[in-house]
């Protein structure tokens, strides 16, 4: 999952490159990857459950985790390289421990964790200030909207692992994935009209990629997790990807990141890692 995910990043930023709408883009792997997910669920012949406290998951998950988040994620994502999407995501486990100190029992927020919102801050703070040197309020504005999806994306993944055995991963990720699907597809076809998707060979290998491995798989593997590990442990998934990431932009979209982004970068990632160390 994690090799999955640390591609994925490559893989859309090159697609939005060579045309690819953002809103068009998240919209179809997801609402693809549902259908095929809906289309097992009726081959096993079940029946997702739409009583309250599901519908609360369905929404939490399918609206502001993938709809908002990934929408929020792929935009930005048009003015920032792929590596710093990735790496500012890597902050997601501590946005997670801080919310879980209020939503989760038992949950303690010591001064490590402490600590470790404090570096996770400071180095956002770095990227931030550099991303202020380059000309335009694009790269600026990316990063933050990437930030405010991380942020956002916490309360969905901490209110599933306090309701993680309400629902299977598989009405979970076709319920929320189609609907996630739906929205974006339908934000596309309003807001960008003005925008042919083209269909190049590498735009429809990306479309194919993020929605088989990208989504389909990984979010499955994922949301599967919640109901076999810890949050801590689940957390972790943050750490890996923003690395290779980082090595495939730099050796095949030549994305050379400033010093200073660099360490920025690397106080989020040693916060993330600190945040769960020996727990």
């Amino acid at each position: 999952m994690c090799l999955i995910w640390g591609t994925t990043w490559i893989v859309l930023k090159k697609s939005l490159m060579e045309g690819t709408p953002p809103f068009f883009g998240a919209g179809f792997r997801f609402f693809f990857a549902g259908l095929i997910l809906w289309a097992i669920i009726l081959y096993k012949k079940e029946r997702p459950s739409f009583a309250i406290l599901p519908l609360k998951l369905y929404v939490q998950f399918g609206f502001l985790n993938l709809t908002v988040c990934y929408g929020l994620t792929y935009w930005a994502t048009q003015f920032i390289y792929s590596s710093l999407s990735s790496i500012i995501w890597a902050g997601f486990p501590i946005c997670v421990t801080i919310l879980s100190y209020f939503m989760l029992p038992n949950e303690v927020l010591t001064k490590k964790r402490l600590f470790s919102l404090f570096l996770g801050t400071l180095g956002a703070f770095f990227i931030l200030k550099e991303g202020m040197k380059f000309e335009g309020d694009s790269v600026v504005f990316g990063i933050t909207i990437v930030m405010i999806a991380v942020v956002i994306a916490s309360y969905p993944s901490v209110y599933l692992k306090k309701h993680s055995d309400v629902l299977t991963s598989l009405h979970l990720n076709a319920v929320s994935q189609l609907m996630a699907g739906i929205i974006l597809l339908s934000i596309s076809y309003f807001v960008e009209s003005d925008q042919a998707m083209i269909w190049s060979q590498f735009n429809i290998f990306a479309l194919l990629y993020l929605t088989i491995p990208g989504s389909l798989i990984a979010w499955f593997i994922y949301i599967w997790l919640f109901s076999h590990i810890s949050m801590s442990q689940i957390s972790y998934i943050a750490f890996f990807p923003p690395l290779l990431a980082s090595i495939l932009g730099w050796t095949i979209l030549d994305e050379t990141l400033s010093l200073i982004a660099i360490f920025g970068g690397s106080l989020v990632i040693l916060g993330a890692v600190l945040v769960n160390l020996n727990e």
